[in-house]
């Protein structure tokens, strides 16, 4: 039957569904009775024949071994047949879970079940043969790929079989790994030449996560099943007392099955709980010793004494693993009991045991291993534990990186399971730093916050070749949110032993990369003084020889700019970015294809340096050349140039916002987020920091225009994401963190929420209180933000007199900064005055709180007065404040009235403009001016009858 087309297959997928529904009742029935009838004969002779002794009790468990019928996942098996059975259905698939679930062995079985195809695993470092084979047209015409360990194959060649599955017709690809982490999300950074391909083909929806618990089935029964199923395969009879142990839901069925197994094989040494996979390894070490001793390896009579050293040797192995008798002979050696001094005849026969215990993975020289995974990982760390730190220490030391990689790889999955992982990585990084970094670089993004930062900290101290650490720093990505760390450490101890007679611009270079790593960490302070001396190398440079370093000037000062603004310095911020915006001018003016990147660049930093000292119009104006500049890019080399035009769209929208156009702001900080979207699905390592700052601004835009409930929910995502940065770089990301928080906490007032919303507000101000006693300058604008909130926060929550003391605090900070930057801080301080106002009316403060709204008033016309679109929503509704003032404090005069009829006025124009934002807004404005007219016309009434002449009526 052909089916070249998608009509086709679902014939072929309909017509087998058709065959299992006609006949599956009998047949089943039939497979049932012959399964019952041959359990039936091995319990009627169980004990009577000689029992089958297992060679290796591992192996019973191995996926391969399928000792155990396979059983469940019915939903995960029914999905992967849509997915083969769809011809226009993507060809990878991702199946993840953690060690002992069962990954590898529903992938075989679904494998060998699905009629009409071939299935392949490949092995590693097989990826490119089978691509060629593919690409070559030399594979089967419907074939199905199995990629066990995903996350350990070398990136570059597993994407470049994932593109080639997409290109062939008939092909799909299963991937098995313990997670769909950084190491899958930054795939198409291994493969540039087909990013955006290997980006379709890794979003998160070619992902099925395969939980520990097989659908409705106890533990318990999953346990006495396999008690059953192992004394049958090994013609044993069925422990005739045999109570599992309790069992978390969530148990892996690996851990389920090694019980049952150990159950058969007579149960534990000791009474109580116990470790059932330290049990099953007790049991492998049988089949050690019986291996060694017919390799003559050990004597009849030494086999106690030399029990101790195979286990060192087989958990060594598990940990390394070597590619070649050379470095199986090394792992040998490392072995405390055997040592570097072991004689070569006894190496070479340990070497020939280890390759006759399991079989090997491919089929080239690499050794096998022991297997199941979760067996050798707790083997490995058992062995390192009874080992002394020294003897630990030797294991480690002086391994090539492809060991050291498998070793990180072992104790960074066992982490989750052996606690005792975590003491022994500490012992491995420090034992040959070069090289456990080189490793770290290549496995960090697989284990975020397991490794990156402790070799961070090693490499400052460890002594290393200045040419090594050049070489390496150059190859950490930027930027990025794992390695990043690394990276800064590796640049500065390049900075440390540069030579005297260094070239200054090599010197410069250097400290330019150092100062951006250091930024990256949120270590700012640093990096500023870092970049003034980049900066000032570039300058006398530039002074000597002008065409051959402007270049390098201009981008020294850009960032310079950049660190200013970090480090709170706002007005010196400005100052650079103007220079580094007229340097690139100069530059793209003489070659515009080299130089218009860093134009753009240039120019959309500059818009954020307008900004934030008080120029919102000429922000715009230059957010909006960024934009175009970006687009003209983009438009030529999207791959290259998406990230800068996301971040620039992003920065558009909060410009928009900040001038009134706010209906536009939220439509270019929807486009923001999907940009970044697109771009943390194909490296979230590199972009989740961005996601996260344009979801936040959504949030922000969202609320603006009146979308509250949308509006929380983005918020909340926002939040979500800062707290996972600021879990790996709490220097780097908690001012984001806090900025986040302080915002939620306004979308939760909004939301109706207020007790939510006081305890996030409180934690905003906390968090700020320890920015602002690390740098004042930096972070007082937000720290007195976060102070205003609260105070209304307080408000809301009925704790008036606390409001009103945070209300004060809030004022007299805003003062501070006006005092240094009228412009910048003028709408602020006019917020946190016309609050003061409400906070003095609702403690009773009624002379104050006139006096205050009127001067919130005052600042707001002001405002309004240079920008309408921008102010004229905030002086609405100080003027509607007014009424609110009145009424509270028992003050109705004409002049209370003018003024909320006025903010009414104002309100009623906006909301015709944008009714979702501004309605609410003037229907409460009207119900407050209308309370207002009828206590104002009781309060003239009254004035009347106390005016009126003696012996007249009342």
């Amino acid at each position: 039957m052909v089916a070249d087309d998608k009509a086709g297959w679902t014939v072929v997928a309909g017509a087998t569904a058709a065959v299992a529904g006609g006949f599956g009742p009998s047949l089943g029935q039939w497979v049932a009775a012959r399964r019952e009838r041959h359990e039936r004969q091995g319990r009627a002779v169980a004990g009577v024949l000689v029992a089958d002794l297992p060679a290796s009790v591992a192996w019973l468990l191995h996926p391969q071994a399928a000792v155990i019928r396979f059983f469940g996942r019915g939903w995960v098996l029914r999905g992967l047949q849509t997915w083969c059975a769809d011809p226009d259905a993507s060809p990878v698939r991702l199946l993840v879970g953690s060690g002992g679930v069962g990954k590898t062995r529903l992938a075989q079985h679904f494998a060998t079940g699905l009629a009409g195809w071939t299935w392949w695993p490949v092995a590693p470092q097989g990826e490119a043969r089978v691509a060629q084979l593919v690409a070559d047209g030399e594979a089967p015409s419907r074939l199905l790929l199995m990629v066990d360990y995903a996350e350990t194959r070398d990136p570059a060649s597993l994407a470049a079989l994932l593109c080639t599955a997409q290109r062939a017709e008939g092909v799909r690809v299963l991937l098995l790994a313990r997670t769909a982490g950084l190491w899958w999300s930054t795939l198409s950074a291994a493969y540039p030449e087909q990013a955006h391909l290997v980006d379709a083909l890794t979003m998160p929806a070619n992902v099925i996560e395969l939980p520990a618990r097989v659908e409705e089935r106890a533990p318990s029964e999953i346990v006495a099943d396999a008690v059953a199923q192992f004394a049958d395969h090994l013609r044993y009879a069925p422990p005739a007392e045999f109570t599992p142990q309790a069992h978390d839901a969530d148990t892996p069925v690996l851990r389920l099955h090694a019980e049952a197994l150990v159950a058969v094989l007579g149960g534990p040494r000791g009474g109580g709980r116990y470790d059932v996979l330290a049990e099953v390894i007790s049991h492998e070490a049988r089949y050690w010793r019986g291996c060694a001793r017919r390799a003559r390896l050990v004597a009849a009579d030494d086999a106690t004494s030399r029990d101790a050293a195979l286990r060192q040797v087989v958990g060594i192995a598990a940990l390394l693993g070597a590619d070649d008798d050379g470095q199986a002979a090394g792992l040998v050696r490392r072995a405390p009991l055997l040592g570097e001094d072991t004689p070569a005849p006894v190496v070479g026969a340990f070497v020939r045991w280890l390759r006759n215990l399991y079989p090997s993975a491919g089929s080239g020289t690499a050794l096998g291993t022991l297997q199941p995974d979760l067996l050798a990982e707790g083997l490995a760390v058992a062995v390192l534990r009874d080992c002394a730190p020294a003897e630990q220490m030797a294991v480690f030391s002086g391994l090539p990186r492809a060991q050291a990689v498998r070793a990180l790889t072992v104790l960074g999955r066992a982490c989750v399971h052996q606690p005792d992982a975590v003491k022994v990585i500490e012992i491995a990084l420090s034992a040959d730093v070069p090289v456990m970094t080189e490793a770290v670089l290549q496995v960090g993004t697989q284990f975020p916050g397991r490794f990156a930062a402790r070799v961070a900290t090693l490499l400052m101290t460890a002594a290393i070749d200045p040419e090594w650490a050049r070489v390496w720093a150059e190859r950490v990505p930027y930027p990025s949110l794992e390695l990043g760390q690394v990276a800064m450490a590796l640049t500065a101890k390049v900075l440390i032993d540069l030579p005297p007679t260094t070239p200054p611009q090599e010197r410069a270079a250097w400290l330019g990369g150092h100062a951006l790593r250091l930024a990256e960490a949120g270590r700012r302070t640093e990096a500023l003084t870092a970049s003034n001396e980049a900066i000032t190398l570039y300058r006398e440079l530039a002074a000597t020889n002008r065409d051959a370093y402007l270049p390098d000037l201009a981008v020294s000062v850009n960032n310079h700019a950049l660190r200013f603004a970090e480090a709170g310095r706002r007005t010196e911020a400005l100052t650079a970015s103007n220079e580094a915006v007229n340097l690139h001018r100069e530059l793209a003016a003489t070659n515009r294809d080299a130089y218009l990147p860093n134009l753009a660049m240039s120019v959309n930093n500059h818009a954020l340096r307008l900004a934030e000292t008080g120029h919102p119009t000429e922000a715009l104006t230059a957010s909006n050349e960024a934009i175009t500049l970006y687009r003209e890019l983009a438009a030529t080399n999207r791959d290259a140039y998406l990230p800068n035009l996301a971040t620039s769209v992003n920065n558009h929208a909060v410009r928009l916002a900040e001038t009134g156009r706010r209906t536009e702001a939220l439509t270019a900080s929807n486009e923001a987020v999907n940009l970044h979207r697109e771009l943390a699905a194909t490296n979230r390592d590199a972009y989740l920091p961005n996601l996260a700052m344009s979801v936040n601004n959504h949030a922000l835009r969202l609320a603006e225009t009146g979308h509250p409930t949308e509006a929380l929910t983005a918020s909340n995502e926002a939040i979500t994401l800062y707290r996972e940065h600021a879990a790996i770089n709490r220097d780097a990301y908690l001012p984001d963190l806090a900025m986040s928080v302080n915002n939620h906490a306004v979308r939760l007032a909004e939301a109706g929420r207020r007790t939510e919303a006081l305890t996030a507000s409180n934690e905003a101000i906390t968090l700020y209180r320890e920015l602002a006693a690390t740098n004042r300058d930096a972070y007082l604008p937000n720290l007195a933000t976060s102070v205003n909130n609260h105070a209304v926060r307080l408000a809301e929550t009925g704790r008036r007199t606390e409001a009103l003391t945070a209300s004060n605090e809030a004022i007299t900070l805003y003062h501070e900064l006006a005092a240094t930057n009228r412009d910048a801080y003028l709408p602020n301080l006019a917020t946190s005055v016309n609050n003061h106002a409400l906070r003095l009316a609702e403690t009773g403060h009624p002379t104050e709180a006139l006096t205050a709204i009127e001067e919130a008033i005052d600042l707001r016309r002001e405002l309004a007065a240079t920008d309408r679109d921008a102010h004229l929503p905030n002086l609405a509704i100080s003027l509607r404040n007014v009424g609110v003032v009145g009424l509270a404090v028992g003050v109705a005069s004409d002049h209370v009235v003018a003024m909320t009829t006025e903010g009414v006025q104002y309100l009623e124009e906006l909301a015709a403009a944008e009714p979702e934002a501004f309605a609410a807004l003037r229907d409460t404005a009207v119900s407050i001016l209308a309370e207002l007219q009828r206590v104002f016309g009781k309060q003239s009434a009254a004035a009347a009858s106390d005016d009126a002449p003696p012996g007249t009526s009342a």
